[in-house]
């Protein structure tokens, strides 16, 4: 699939990116996660917290920035054979965005030499739960997110074999 021609890709840089990467996620949680996370974690949020650990992630993986106009749209980041982030703006979804992210996170999980790739996803985040399943994902894991004073909060591990 190519993505439309109003959004263009690019590799995430560091010393450069980290800012926009936490802007965009901190951005894409409070708006993806209202009634799935309790919303003390979403008001804890912080930018500057998030730039820091940006600042390990994109030394430790690679990432992708989903940009129209200049302006970031979504994100995806992979470290090893795991797709760690995936995050599109809402008003960019159902535009190819977070296909094409992904697309290009299983091209640099396979590049390093892996046969199959997965990601972790909210059990209770069913619209992304459903994308991921169309794209052939397939359900294999069930593990508590790892929130100290929310430990029920589960997510759910899906694999995918890349390649023919």
């Amino acid at each position: 699939m190519t993505l439309l021609t109003r959004y263009q890709l690019r590799m995430a840089w560091p010393d450069r990116d980290e800012r926009l990467i936490a802007r965009l996620k901190v951005a894409c949680w409070r708006e993806a996660y209202p009634g799935i996370l309790p919303q003390p974690i979403l008001d804890d949020l912080s930018v500057s917290r998030s730039t820091v650990e940006w600042t390990r992630g994109l030394r430790t993986g690679i990432a992708w920035i989903a940009e129209q106009s200049g302006e970031p749209a979504g994100f995806g980041h992979v470290q090893g054979a795991e797709v760690t982030t995936l995050y599109v703006r809402k008003v960019d979804h159902r535009h190819g965005v977070g296909r094409e992210l992904l697309t290009h996170c299983f091209d640099e999980i396979a590049c390093l030499g892996h046969a199959n790739a997965h990601l972790w996803v909210l059990e209770e985040n069913g619209a992304a739960r459903r994308f991921y399943e169309r794209l052939g994902g397939r359900l294999t894991a069930r593990r508590p997110v790892g929130f100290p004073r929310w430990p029920r909060i589960m997510e759910v591990r899906y694999d995918f074999a890349l390649g023919d």
